[in-house]
This record gives structure tokens, C-alpha cells and sequence, in this order.
């Protein structure tokens, strides 16, 4: 996100209730975007206890100008903390 020199904006808001948490990258004041393969984002957990659990992960993405862009997210199978 910060090829070219560009400079990237990083907000997260965390929903404990829920479990859901949004990751907003931004580069701002960018006209032309960026392209190529890389590492967007990771999450780490903190185990408070044993026990098995499901992750979803979705997410979009944009192009200037507010076009869709492809993601391509890897899946997670169910965690167990034991």
C-alpha cells in the first residue's frame, strides 16, 4: 500500500460484543492506486481460554475512482485452543 511512495492510512474498529472487527488501509490523496501481490493485513489472537472456535473473514476493496477490486482471501479452518 505504500509503493510509490504513497503514504497508507490504517484505522480498526473492534466490536467485543459481536466478535467483529473492521480494518480500513487507505491511501490517501492517491489518483492512480497501487497493483501487485502482497500481505494487506494479519490478526492476532489472544486465547483467554480453551475450547473450539470459527473465523470468517470477508472483505472488499476498491480502485480509484471507487471501482470494485479483487481480494483474494486465504480460508481459515476452525481453531481449537486447548
Amino acid at each position: 500500500m505504500r509503493a510509490g511512495g504513497a503514504q497508507a492510512a490504517f484505522t480498526q474498529q473492534v466490536d467485543a460484543a459481536s466478535g467483529r472487527i473492521d480494518i480500513v488501509i487507505l491511501r490517501t490523496a492517491d489518483v492512480t492506486g497501487v497493483a501487485g501481490t502482497g500481505l494487506l493485513a494479519a490478526v492476532l489472537f489472544d486465547a483467554v481460554g480453551g475450547g473450539a472456535a470459527n473465523l470468517a473473514i470477508t472483505g472488499t476493496a476498491t480502485a480509484p475512482g471507487g471501482t470494485p477490486a479483487s481480494l483474494v482471501i486465504t480460508p481459515v479452518p476452525a481453531i481449537t485452543v486447548r
